[in-house]
């Protein structure tokens, strides 16, 4: 069946083509999460693997099987920059980077090309035996950041970022993947969730009108068993929202996916079953969703449609419209054993295996540009007819 052609919503699209326009107060903040997929510098420079002997980044070096040299890390550099400048966002979390240096040339990369800058960075080595970290690059002045170590995992990076007066509290996760194990891949994932709503949960209760959002790869699906076990989310706005009244305990991060349509949520597209998932999140405290006027967080949700899947057709790939990567392409020459590939053509013409998620938030007290609370009735989110027709989700 062939993927349908994606269209914004207009106020999504509308605040896109006009970010770059100045004011003396923001009203509105672009947040996003974007798994980049391996980008890494072509320096071997990583500590040994615990599990390989050899160091993490080994496979990223002209002589590996990936024949990854710095020319190809410039090219994925330039691809990436392409889709963070048409998101335009405030605030960006990035999984799967090697180190700083690959994400301050990544923010150098989309300044020069395209003049957005995100000139604040909070990143954290991680101990992940692959070597790759998350981070957070915003807009805005970064002015704490603590990083909570996992065993051998990448650990959950807090960031508070300071957004005209206003404090915006950042979490970045990058879980487990499900590549093993899967009861011990559940178990790691289980651990890494409850991890991030215990911080959630420390910080609304020293402030219960903190603006809270976690964000990530989580590689599990939005109803999947460590993140409802764990983490403890809501999928739509009413549960959320009811969950205010009640002790702290019993609270109910949001997950803006819910806002998507079905037909449109899916980040990740498992080839070889054939399945899209909805790995890629954005959470926020349910106080959040409370109308503009409402006394409350700092920053609200707008309506439903302002949080999309991101994905115009250049990041998408063949009829079933999954993620177009920067990869090698895996065609083996004819009678090998798979060790030989085509030079000619051994990297695909793309970007990353992940849609990014995007969403806009309100200044309380604003203009209420989100009309009421982006509900309908007994708070139960709308799927909006103006959100773009994406993968089908499962």
């Amino acid at each position: 069946m062939p993927f349908p052609r994606v269209l914004l919503p207009a106020a999504t699209a509308a605040l896109l083509l006009s970010a770059a326009s100045a004011r003396a107060r923001t009203d509105t903040l672009r947040v996003a999460t974007y798994n980049v997929e391996n980008l890494y510098d072509a320096v071997v420079d990583q500590p040994t693997n615990n599990l390989t002997g050899a160091p993490g980044d080994a496979d990223w070096c002209r002589e590996s099987w990936r024949r990854w040299t710095d020319e190809r890390y410039r090219t994925k550099l330039g691809r990436l920059a392409w889709v963070i400048d048409r998101m335009k966002p405030d605030i960006l979390v990035v999984e799967e980077v090697e180190n700083l240096g690959t994400v301050q040339a990544l923010a150098d990369r989309v300044r020069a090309d395209y003049g957005w800058t995100l000139p604040h960075i909070a990143h954290r080595e991680s101990t992940d035996p692959r070597g790759i970290d998350v981070a957070i690059l915003s807009r805005y002045p970064v002015r704490s950041v603590e990083y909570k170590p996992h065993r051998w995992r990448r650990g959950l990076l807090v960031a508070e970022i300071e957004v005209d007066g206003t404090r915006v509290v950042v979490l970045a996760n990058h879980w487990k993947s499900q590549i093993g194990d899967a009861e011990e891949n559940i178990a790691i994932r289980t651990s890494e969730a409850a991890e991030t709503r215990s911080e959630i949960l420390r910080r609304l209760r020293a402030d219960p009108n903190a603006t809270i959002l976690s964000l990530g790869d989580y590689n599990e699906d939005m109803d999947g068993p460590s993140m409802m076990e764990g983490l403890k989310p809501a999928n739509d706005r009413g549960t959320a929202l009811s969950s205010i009244r009640g002790p702290l305990s019993g609270l109910r991060p949001y997950n803006l996916v819910g806002d998507i349509p079905k037909s449109a949520r899916g980040s990740f597209f498992y080839a070889r079953r054939k399945v899209w998932n909805t790995f890629d999140g954005i959470h926020v405290a349910p106080r959040m969703l409370l109308p503009l006027a409402r006394p409350g967080p700092a920053w609200r949700v707008g309506r439903p449609s302002e949080t999309v899947t991101f994905h115009p057709p250049e990041m998408r790939w063949g009829d079933d419209g999954r993620p177009k990567s920067y990869r090698r392409s895996r065609q083996y020459a004819a009678g090998t054993d798979g060790d030989e590939v085509s030079e000619e053509n051994y990297y695909s013409d793309g970007y990353s295996d992940h849609f990014p998620v995007l969403t806009v938030l309100h200044r309380a007290g604003a203009p209420d540009a989100a009309g009421d609370d982006g509900a309908g009735k007994d708070g139960k989110a709308e799927e909006s007819k103006a959100g773009p027709a994406g993968p089908e989700a499962p």
